[in-house]
């Protein structure tokens, strides 16, 4: 073999060794029963996820930790068990971490009388540390989301009812040892509000989002609130929707001091269930209306849980699509910051039954590891049990070591072959050919790969070019013509 060619060889098995993407799309069973997840947190190349088993006897749901290693691999699990008692974990961010070595997540318990909320202290290999429970006494108390402030306090957020007659916001300060600070019971007495998420904003005040509507209706929406950290309000805005809209289920602030937040528009009620569109909506800092957008198409259950601002500073939610045979999508939207979709992808672990995506978190190799839970759908094939459900993707948001469609931020303009350019072979092993129909001219040829980086460059004087594609590594290209006085002509290759 050319000994440059070997060196090209070797550098490429390097970078491929070195930069190799991590996929895995798994189901996990605890107790041969009905299994759930709706929260994942990553903490030195480990993932946490909070999640909740049913044991044998059908009576006790637990409340379980389970740690795994990047690929997916479970290393270690924690199960407590409460007789005749359901541990219900939070949403999405109902893990964080309180130092170095100790993580805490919260939800609530359901059992005899009323539920209480919970936190849950321990350590990175699962010892326990610390469970406390929480909440009115007499009444519903529920709990989605945890917040560790940058002052060392808790704040647990959710909502609490007297029975489902009128609920308001439930929100709990603690120190990080989880002595209770206060309580406060936020809402109005002819309206019923929740709230799903906390998060802090750069001047140490909390932002707060959930849903409201008129006590005894079913038009609602998203629900967003400042409040101080006594827990007075400084604003709340309601952005109703329609009947049987979604609440929101996140929210952040943006460097700039706005607000972005996740909700569901309704539309018509069929016999399967409520048409809607999912929404991301945009407000400045005192909650007034900068956009709101809806994107998909109508479905039965279409909604919007967690997000995330990727390298690219690009909005990267998870959510779930639903469809009239009973079955359902985990999906994920890229977004850019006007809120124009860039790209959309569909993922099941069993195809025909329920795939649901209720948290996401970006790995450290920049893809994403989404969690959930799959209900099987026998009458579509459906197979198992409810199980949990992770799957990792890479950084364009594909499952497996090929292309999925994900924009390489270099356009595709028109069919080379519509405009008298030919390339091939694609995909290509060793040489691309490239013919131009039109005599000799002097053109220009382009390497790009994947990135949009620069790799190879040109001149052409000939009808008819041959490069040599062999030293570069498998993957997809974009080979861009440029010719004199006319438009540049842009084509993807996959290099095998």
């Amino acid at each position: 073999m050319n000994v440059k060619y070997l060196y090209l060889a070797l550098v490429c098995l390097a970078f491929r060794l070195n930069t190799a993407q991590i996929y895995f799309n798994n189901r996990y069973d605890l107790f041969t029963k009905a299994d759930a997840s709706a929260d994942i947190f990553l903490k030195d190349s480990s993932f946490f996820v909070s999640c909740g088993g049913l044991d044998i006897t059908q009576s006790n749901l637990s409340l379980s930790i389970i740690k795994l290693n990047k690929y997916g691999v479970i290393t270690k699990t924690k199960h407590y068990f409460k007789n005749n008692n359901w541990f219900y974990t939070g949403l999405g961010n109902s893990t964080c971490q309180l130092n170095d070595s100790i993580l805490v997540s919260t939800g609530y318990r359901v059992g005899s009388g009323s539920s209480k909320s919970y936190v849950y202290w321990y350590k990175d290999n699962l010892d326990s540390i610390r469970y406390l429970e929480y909440g009115f006494v007499n009444k519903e108390n529920v709990v989605y989301n945890v917040l560790h402030d940058s002052i060392g306090h808790l704040y647990q957020i959710g909502y609490v009812d007297s029975s489902y007659t009128n609920s308001d916001i439930l929100l709990i300060k603690t120190d990080t040892s989880g002595n209770e600070i206060w309580k406060k019971k936020i809402g109005l007495s002819n309206y019923d509000e929740g709230a799903f998420c906390i998060k802090q904003c750069a001047n140490g005040n909390l932002l707060i989002g959930g849903y409201k509507k008129l006590h005894g209706t079913s038009t609602q929406g998203p629900f967003v609130m400042r409040v101080d950290t006594s827990g007075a309000i400084l604003w709340q805005n309601f952005y109703p929707s329609a009947t049987y809209a979604n609440g929101s289920f996140d929210v952040m602030e943006l460097p700039n001091g706005d607000i972005v937040f996740t909700g569901g528009k309704a539309y018509n009620i069929t016999s399967q269930g409520t048409m809607r569109r999912p929404m991301l909506t945009k407000v400045d800092a005192g909650g007034n209306l900068i956009w709101q957008k809806e994107y998909g198409e109508k479905a039965v259950a279409h909604d919007f849980f967690t997000f995330l601002i990727n390298e690219k500073n690009n909005f990267v939610v998870s959510g779930v699509k639903a469809f009239i045979d009973n079955s359902c999508n985990g999906m994920v939207y890229e977004i850019n910051q006007n809120g124009d979709s860039l790209f959309s992808r569909e993922y099941a672990v069993e195809s025909g039954s329920q795939n649901y995506f209720r948290d996401l978190v970006q790995a450290p190799d920049k893809g994403y590891v989404f969690s959930g839970f799959i209900t099987p759908v026998f009458a579509n094939g459906g197979t198992g049990t409810q199980d949990i459900w992770l799957l990792k993707t890479d950084s364009t948001f594909c499952e497996g070591a090929f292309n999925c469609g994900y924009p390489t931020g270099i356009p595709e303009a028109e069919a080379p072959e519509a405009v008298g350019i030919n390339i091939y072979p694609n995909p290509v092993k060793d040489i691309v050919h490239i013919d131009f129909e039109n005599a000799s001219e002097k053109r220009k040829i382009e390497i790009y790969d994947a990135v949009g980086k620069l790799i190879l460059s040109e001149d052409i004087l000939t009808q008819h070019a041959s490069l040599n594609m062999h030293h570069l590594c498998g993957g997809v290209y974009v080979v861009k013509v440029i010719r004199p006085m006319e438009i540049s002509i842009i084509k993807k290759i996959i290099k095998q």
